[in-house]
């Protein structure tokens, strides 16, 4: 009888505590004040306290570009807001891992005209402009901010229509005594060529016909 009584008192206090937390987990606490709180054990100094979210490096995560949605302009992304630590770089820091450019916290921006991977405020150090010496036909890569021509006949620099965050900026410089002919031509159809010994900057707009505009230069 005793244990019968004990049974039903327990069943009654767990079914009122369920009801109490619905829709809320907590851990180290038997009153989550948040869907999910986790409180620490200051009194056990011999654990650690934390949470921990996946890791991984930039070029596992970077395999992982088609598993995240894309959001549109109806919706946004499934993923969006999702959060990781990248643990160190790898890959070529392509498509949806363009911004992962030292270890950190990242959250995933999958809204229409994003869907990338952003830096999480004060995680990772400001990356340093990237100075690329040409003179011959190029293509700009993700990590390009300055690209210097040294080239002495007219040469061409590709614009590749995707793999950027809207408002990339790359910086031109024809200081050779060649042009450099743009390919294809930016939104300002008529300012196809940098003449030797101008410069132009060029933004990504993510646009799907003209990807690329000339902000200033020329």
């Amino acid at each position: 009888m005793k244990k019968f009584l004990l049974t039903a008192t327990m069943l009654v206090a767990f079914t009122a505590l369920s009801k109490a937390q619905q829709g809320r987990v907590g851990i180290n606490t038997s009153t989550p004040a948040a869907t999910l709180d986790v409180v620490a054990n200051a009194a056990d100094a011999s654990r650690p306290d934390a949470l921990l979210v996946p890791r991984l490096t930039r070029a596992e995560l970077e395999t992982k570009n088609t598993a995240y949605a894309d959001g549109n302009a109806t919706a946004s992304s499934a993923q969006n807001g999702a959060l990781v630590f990248v643990t160190g770089l790898g890959g070529n820091g392509t498509g949806k891992t363009v911004n992962v450019t030292a270890p950190g916290f990242y959250y995933y921006d999958g809204t229409n005209g994003n869907n990338v991977w952003k830096a999480l405020g004060g995680s990772t150090a400001a990356a340093p402009l990237s100075v690329k010496s040409v003179s011959t036909p190029y293509t700009i890569l993700p990590a390009d901010d300055v690209l210097l021509f040294s080239n002495t006949s007219s040469v061409t620099l590709t614009l590749p229509p995707t793999g950027f965050p809207v408002g990339k900026k790359i910086y031109v410089s024809a200081g050779g005594s060649g042009d450099v002919n743009l390919s294809p031509a930016p939104r300002e159809n008529a300012l196809a060529n940098i003449f030797s010994t101008f410069s132009a900057t060029l933004m990504y707009t993510g646009d799907s016909i003209n990807p690329w505009s000339v902000i200033s230069g020329l």
